[in-house]
């Protein structure tokens, strides 16, 4: 990208900040886990999100049937849902047995 003399990008920061009088110069992230707060991500403690997360999880163990669970990774102090983690089946097909 070439940098144009006096011009600004119009990034995110750019609109986010656009009508606020002062722009921070890092970005706001949890203290918990790390994210940034911008982040829209699914939330434990929010019973609508959660309803997502369980539909997701039946979903995907309805259509792979070589998973045998998954667990949700969830920060314990704000609730935002970080990962899944996908357990497969032990099969006897697996070489190494």
């Amino acid at each position: 990208m070439t940098k144009l003399k006096g011009n600004k990008p119009l990034d995110r920061d750019y609109f986010k900040y656009k009508d606020s009088p002062k722009r921070h110069d890092d970005t706001d992230v949890t203290s918990c886990c790390g994210l940034d707060v911008d982040h829209r991500v699914l939330n434990a403690k929010d019973k609508e999100d959660w309803v997502q997360i369980e539909n997701h999880i039946e979903d995907y163990l309805r259509d792979y049937k070589s998973t045998e669970s998954i667990i949700p990774i969830i920060c314990k102090d704000c609730g935002r849902l970080l990962e899944y983690i996908t357990i497969l089946k032990q099969d006897s097909t697996t070489l190494g047995d």
